[in-house]
Parts: C-alpha cells; sequence; structure tokens
C-alpha cells in the first residue's frame, strides 16, 4: 500500500511537468505565428510601397520627356491609390545631371526622334590618331539623370526609397547642370 500512495503523488507531478510542457509550446507557437504575419505584412508593405514609388518616378519621367528644363522641375508630393490604400510618394526633384555624352551621327536612326539631331553631312570631319575619319558628333547628347522617390507607411513609420537613373536625350545646347 505505500507503493501505491508514492505513484499517485508522482502522477501529479508528472502531470504538472507535461502541462507546462505543453503551455511552453503554445506559446511559443503562438509568438512564432505573430512573428510571421510580421514578416509577411512588411513584405506586402515594401511590395507596395516600391509599385507607389515606381509610379511617381514615372510621373517624374513624364514631365521630364516633356521639359529641356529638367533640373526646373520641381520636388512634389503624389497622392496615390494601390489596392485601397493610400500612399503619398515623395518625388525628389531629379537630383541632378551626372555625366552627358555627345551622340554620334553614326548612331543615329532614321527615326522622327533623331532627325532633329542630325548634323550636316561634311561638318566637322574630324581625323583619329591613326588618320581615319570619325564620325561626326549630332546636334543632341545623352544626359544621365538621378531620380529619386520615398514612400513613408503611415502607422509604423517604415520608409522605402528608390533611386532610379534615367538617360534623356537632348539638344547639344542643353548643359548638364
Amino acid at each position: 500500500m505505500t507503493s501505491a500512495k508514492k505513484q499517485q503523488g508522482a502522477t501529479l507531478i508528472i502531470s504538472l511537468i507535461m502541462l507546462m510542457v505543453v503551455t511552453m509550446l503554445v506559446v511559443y507557437s503562438m509568438r512564432s505565428g505573430n512573428t510571421n504575419l510580421r514578416i509577411a505584412g512588411n513584405m506586402q508593405f515594401q511590395a507596395e510601397a516600391y509599385a507607389a514609388t515606381e509610379v511617381g518616378i514615372e510621373k517624374i519621367i513624364e514631365q521630364i520627356r516633356a521639359t529641356d528644363l529638367i533640373s526646373k522641375i520641381p520636388a512634389q508630393t503624389i497622392p496615390l491609390s494601390l489596392n485601397g490604400l493610400q500612399y503619398n510618394v515623395q518625388a525628389a526633384a531629379p537630383g541632378k545631371c551626372l555625366m552627358e555624352v555627345t551622340v554620334l551621327n553614326d548612331s543615329l536612326k532614321d527615326t522622327p526622334e533623331d532627325q532633329p539631331c542630325r548634323s550636316e553631312i561634311g561638318k566637322d570631319i574630324i581625323i583619329g590618331a591613326d588618320g581615319k575619319p570619325i564620325t561626326a558628333p549630332s546636334e543632341c547628347k545623352n544626359q544621365l539623370w538621378e531620380l529619386r522617390a520615398d514612400v513613408i507607411d503611415s502607422m509604423s513609420g517604415a520608409r522605402l526609397t528608390q533611386i532610379q537613373g534615367l538617360t534623356v536625350r537632348v539638344p547639344s545646347t542643353v548643359n548638364c547642370s
């Protein structure tokens, strides 16, 4: 009879230990689920914010294509609605002209866009160091501009910044500024 009494006390202790183990597993599972939910939410915000910055940069590109005075385009806030969520994209003014390269006549195509770039044939023939003629420069140049857009999540304060380069063909009289 004494062994039965000892077994009843051991059963209680083992049951309490098992209850503690199961409780710890449940708590771990809940925390892991919450962490995974946060990760998925952050990934969704990142994807949507990236799409919003793309739209903001495209709006700036439309303005760039309509003018030769790229440096005069102002910074602006562009309100967007994507998947039912509202975003305010902070599109910076085109940052700076990073470089410019003169377009050579030989690289121009017979398209309406390239026709204004053609310089007179035979004008300013350039002779290279090897004595061979080098194609003449055209009336256009390509400029590389830096564009930037930011989106800030109003709930979490998370920020996504996207920087993109853009090559623009401009008349040779437009300077990189």
